[in-house]
């Protein structure tokens, strides 16, 4: 695999623009190695965890333990009839406390407070710990052990900063989804469909198509006080490497037109009723789909005269 493309980044306000502006990942290393959280996350594997004690107010977190079969991966069992984890509400406290109990347990099982929101859970950490380049944006956090998420892929912008242990991504671009193997749309772990495939052992004889991902797939690995950014759609695997890791990530929309619907929505539609179509018509609605909005070389409403273009006219 490549490596992603790597800058020292500086917090600045320009760096949105910059990023949004790009079209594949970049590695923004030491982007947050300012931090007070990143400094006492190097004191030790459990001084994180009493660092976010100080901010605790009792709100509940959604934790994720994984089965023993499932071997540190949040995704589907081995016959894809169920979820290789449970899940169970509790307060961040509680969670910590699981969390240090496994410590000195050998094989002990993957455990994660998930995309918990960082104002509601611990309220006055994004006051010691900003990102400048994004203000107003409610950064989430991710803390646990060694976890591996399977392939998936985000609709906002991300970026993905490191505040403890390390973090392994590996990236697809939006055009391998047919070498993915995508799992269930709806029926999903936490909201993503994520790939079907075991990201540590893959099968590549049940699953032959993801040796070409593999192929074009890049990763990047993350120290304490680094970020990554992922642009919208992008398929990424997150893999937390230590016995303690905390991820504080930041996801803002893509600018569009509020009052139509998303187009993970409209995606879903077209699904559903494209699906129940015959394949002659599906193939014909595909040539539609291509012609009118993926528009790659060919501009649909050149011919016609600007004030009736309508829902065709380009908007970028």
């Amino acid at each position: 695999m490549k490596s992603v493309e790597v800058c020292t980044a500086q917090d600045e306000p320009v760096l949105r623009e910059r990023l949004e502006a790009r079209l594949t990942p970049l590695v923004l290393r030491g982007l947050v190695a300012q931090w007070p959280a990143v400094h006492r996350g190097r004191e030790g594997e459990t001084a994180i965890c009493d660092y976010l004690g100080q901010f605790d107010r009792g709100h509940l977190v959604v934790a994720t333990k994984t089965r023993a079969a499932a071997r540190g991966v949040m995704g589907y069992n081995e016959s894809l009839t169920d979820f290789s984890f449970v899940k169970a509400r509790m307060s961040l406290g509680e969670f910590i406390a699981n969390l240090k109990a496994f410590l000195p347990v050998h094989g002990a099982p993957a455990i994660a407070a998930q995309c918990a929101k960082v104002s509601e859970v611990i309220p006055g950490f994004s006051e010691e710990n900003r990102l400048q380049a994004l203000p107003g944006v409610v950064p989430n956090f991710w803390l646990g052990n060694a976890l591996t998420v399977p392939v998936h892929h985000d609709h906002p912008y991300n970026v993905a900063c490191v505040v403890a242990g390390r973090r392994r991504f590996t990236l697809f671009a939006p055009e391998q989804v047919s070498n993915l193997y995508i799992g269930p749309l709806e029926h999903t772990p936490s909201g993503a469909p994520i790939s079907v495939v075991h990201p540590q052992s893959p099968d590549l004889t049940r699953y032959p198509r993801y040796r070409e991902a593999l192929a074009s797939a890049s990763v990047a690995e993350l120290e304490p006080g680094d970020a990554l950014y992922i642009p919208p759609l992008w398929y990424h695997q997150v893999e937390a490497l230590e016995k303690v890791n905390l991820l504080i990530n930041y996801w803002w929309p893509v600018q569009g037109q509020p009052q139509l619907p998303s187009p993970a929505a409209t995606l879903m539609q077209a699904i559903q009723v494209l699906n129940a179509l015959p394949a002659a018509q599906r193939e014909a609605w595909a040539a539609l789909f291509n012609h009118y909005v993926v528009q790659r070389e060919l501009d649909s409403s050149a011919h016609i005269p600007e004030p009736w273009r309508g829902a065709l006219a380009r908007r970028s």
